[in-house]
């Protein structure tokens, strides 16, 4: 029998065990908390945590912060994170073609910057003395107009190359920008044709592989793959 005794004011109830002890240890009560507290749980205490050492039964830990557990699965990568798409093998043709289109252009005005020019160069169908007559200028002022242009065309070959690498990289502004001046450049170059030899192929070859490479950067694999880097 437990005797349970009120003890001072202001202390907890107190308890005495009934029956001899066998003088080793002492006599314990079973309850410590009378009204209605499971063992180690203090008095209006939540049961669970006395049971989990104060941790929430959804894993949180008060205040809201969840527990860290090795078990739990890896949540999935967010709509933020950029998808890796693989680059179709028509872009790599693209990029091929129209490189080796602009290359001509770029190699020719190089040379025909460092490259030493004279009359004899020019074909006597042209008339340039005639030409050089009606507007009254010399063959050096004529040679530095040509230089210029020269420079000019090596130039834009450049910046043809740089924007069919942009496109190559998957930017469309740069398959946009690269396509305007394949249009440009063609229809010009087409319009100027001559009346054929190799003169004419020399031109004829550039805006073959020029269109070839635009066409390639719109077939099927290469549009999914620019609409699916958007």
């Amino acid at each position: 029998m437990v005797t349970v005794s009120t003890g001072n004011q202001g202390e907890g109830p107190r308890y005495y065990p009934s029956g001899p002890s066998t003088g080793q240890y002492a006599q314990y009560p079973q309850n410590p908390y009378p009204h209605g507290g499971a063992q180690g749980v203090p008095p209006g205490g939540d049961p669970q945590a006395g049971q989990h050492g104060g941790q929430h039964q959804s894993g949180q830990y008060p205040g809201g912060q969840f527990a860290y557990s090795p078990y739990a699965e890896a949540s999935p990568p967010g709509d933020a994170e950029p998808r890796q798409v693989r680059r179709p093998g028509t872009m790599v043709g693209a990029l091929v073609l129209l490189v080796l289109s602009a290359v001509p252009f770029l190699v020719f005005g190089v040379l025909g910057l460092f490259l030493p020019i004279s009359k004899d160069m020019f074909p006597p169908e042209l008339g340039l003395d005639a030409m050089l007559t009606q507007y009254n200028v010399t063959f050096d002022q004529f040679l530095q107009a040509v230089r210029l242009l020269l420079a000019l065309v090596a130039a834009l070959a450049l910046v043809y190359m740089g924007l069919a690498v942009a496109a190559f990289a998957g930017r469309s502004w740069g398959r946009v920008a690269v396509t305007a001046l394949t249009v440009l450049f063609c229809g010009f170059l087409l319009l100027n044709l001559g009346g054929g030899g190799a003169s004419s192929l020399l031109v004829i070859a550039p805006v073959v592989l020029a269109v070839a490479g635009v066409v390639l950067m719109f077939v099927r694999p290469s549009a999914n793959w620019f609409a699916a880097r958007r």
